[in-house]
Formats: C-alpha cells, structure tokens, sequence
C-alpha cells in the first residue's frame, strides 16, 4: 500500500485476510551467490581505502568535499556486514562471518555485538515495546515523568536536525564503549576478540591517516578530521536516518505487548519500504526495501528487490516515496506513541496526559 507522506495505518487488512507468500516462494529469494558479492566486497574496499588516500593527497578545500563521501563509501560496506552477519551475503558460512567482520572495521562495529543487537533482538521482535530499543518512542506517560534534562535530549533526537546524532549517541557509543554486560556475559570470548579487532583497527587507522596526511603536507589533526572523523560521523547520520525511516511513520505501529505484535505480524506491519531513485536505491544496496529484510532476513541484498516486488502483490504494506518534505513531517508528527490507542502523537496532544501513577 502506497501512502502519502501523512499516510494511515498499513493494517488496513485484518490479519487473518492477508495473503501471504509461500514458503517456496520465499526460498526461491534466498538463493545466495558467492563471487558477485566477494568481488563487491574486494571492490568497495578498494574505493574505500582510494577514497581515503585522496582525500588527504588532496589541497584542503577539496578534501571537505571528499570526506563525507568517504562516509558514503563506509555505508555501503556497512550494508554489505549487515548481510553478512545474516548470514545471507554468500553461500559460504566461513565467508560470511570473514566478510562481515572485515566491512565492519571502518564504522568501527563489533560483529558480535551487532550479531546480538541486530539479529537476536531487532529481528526478533522490532517495534516491541521494551524489547526493540531501536528509536523507541516513548508514551506520553513516560516523557511526562522523565527529567528535564532526559525531555530535551529526547526532543532533539525527534527534531529533523536531532535524526542524525541519534545512533552513534543512543545505539553504538553504549554498546562498544560502554561494552554492554549482555554481551560480555553471553559471548565473552568472541566479545573481546571482536572488540581487539575493532580496537586494532581503530589504532592502525590513527597511524595510516596521520602518516598518508603529513605526506601530502596535512597536520596531524586536519588529516585525523578529514580521512576518519567526518567520515565516521556522516556514517552515522546516514546510518541514524536509514533505521528512522524503517520503523518511524505515521501509519506504523508500535505494539505494548507479544500479543498484539504476533496479531498484527508487527514483522511486517512494523516496517516500511521508504522508496528512493533507481541509483539512490542500488547504492544502498536496497535495505529500503525493509518489509522484504524482515520477512526473511536470510534474503540477500540482491534478491531483495524482487521479494519487495512480490509480497506487494500479497501483503497490505507501508510503502511511500522519500521527499525532505516527507521526512520532516514524519518527524514532526512522530514524537510520542500512544501504546493504548495505537497511534503517534506530538508532543502538544502528549501534555494532555497524565503520568502513570
């Protein structure tokens, strides 16, 4: 379902009346290659790294314009890890796991904290109240009985300009550096090991970036700002606003509860396919087209735009086509959920609640 930038909810269909596709269908779409995606990854690596060393061989003005693009180039291997860490990118397991923890090392993540963040607790339940932490929104009872301090911080990550500081603030800063207990608990070895990589790579990069700079005349500060800081920080406002728009909308739901998340297969119903230009979307490498990813997170990058394709024919889905104008009215109408009457309010309409007691 196609639905303007205001939109209504995608549950127009009870569940029980929706169609749905078949098993077979499903894993006709999760058939896996394996050289397409290893050339891919040894490709972006390549430019990654190239874009890197121009960026500080070149004069400084037009270094600021190289930079963020280098955060670009981090985005795409970052999506290329995420498949990977579904095991989904190759046919090969061994591969996969190699692949995934290589392309993350330039957004500085984790594989095994992403494996249990991402796969083990947002695939599992997204939109679920209490357990999906990623931009939950909060009741009004809630925003009313938090401090001052917590309000305002709240309100600026829910403002347009507020959107891209929110993952690297909210969802990575505690989980790598704050090393979340967890993880440590559950996955104690392969949790340092994953982190030391992290660590090392973070330290060789430092070392590169400083020396490649002074080659080409760059301080040790401007080349540490231009070939690692910018970069990492426009990765992830990218990253920020891509998960917004999967799970933020006017007509999505949030579910208070199991139940209503199974009655509704909040899966589905909790996602939406946020639809960009032909080579906008091919650069993401099509995790827009998110209903498809949370149906089957073992569908590979590429096949995923043909299973969009076909669960539009069979489910009742959010779908609307990205504007900044669209994006900047889902933020300012996206502020609160009403968990008891199931739908978004601003903060204006929240004031007019009282604190649970």
């Amino acid at each position: 379902m196609s639905v303007p930038e205001g939109g209504t909810h995608p549950s127009l269909i009870p569940p029980a009346q929706r169609t749905r596709l078949s098993q077979s269908q499903r894993l006709g779409f999760t058939q896996r290659r394996t050289i397409m995606p290893v050339a891919l990854f040894l490709g972006l690596a390549a430019v990654y790294l190239g874009m890197v060393w121009l960026t500080l061989a070149v004069p400084t003005p037009i270094a600021l314009l190289l930079s963020p693009l280098c955060g670009v180039a981090i985005g795409v291997l970052f999506v290329l890890a995420h498949d990977a860490a579904h095991n989904s990118l190759t046919a090969s397991s061994w591969l996969n796991q190699l692949i995934g923890r290589l392309a993350f090392l330039p957004s500085l993540h984790s594989f095994t904290t992403w494996d249990i963040a991402h796969n083990q607790i947002h695939h599992r339940y997204n939109s679920l109240r209490g357990w999906d932490t990623v931009w939950e929104p909060m009741s009004p009872e809630d925003y009313l009985a938090s401090g001052g301090a917590r309000r305002a911080l709240y309100r600026f990550y829910r403002s347009p300009l507020g959107v891209p500081f929110y993952y690297m603030m909210v969802i990575w800063a505690p989980a790598h550096c704050g090393a979340a207990s967890y993880i440590r608990q559950r996955w104690g070895a392969m949790f340092a090991v994953d982190l030391l990589l992290v660590l090392a790579f973070l330290a060789g990069q430092v070392l590169a970036v400083t020396a490649v700079g002074a080659a080409y005349g760059h301080g040790a500060l401007a080349s540490l700002l231009l070939g690692l800081v910018v970069p990492f920080l426009v990765w992830n406002g990218l990253m920020s606003i891509a998960v917004f728009l999967h799970h933020t909308h006017p007509a999505l739901r949030w579910y208070p509860d199991l139940d209503a998340w199974k009655a509704d297969r909040g899966a589905i119903a909790g996602t939406a396919h946020v639809r960009f230009a032909g080579p906008v979307k091919a650069l993401m490498l099509w995790i827009m087209e998110h209903n498809a990813h949370h149906a089957a997170p073992g569908v590979p990058f590429y096949n995923l735009a043909g299973m969009q394709k076909a669960m539009a024919a069979h489910e009742d889905m959010l779908s609307w086509g990205f504007t900044l104008r669209g994006f900047i009215r889902v933020c300012k109408r996206c502020k609160l959920y009403d968990y008891e009457q199931g739908r978004w309010v601003t903060f204006e309409e929240g004031r007019t609640r009282r604190p649970a007691v």
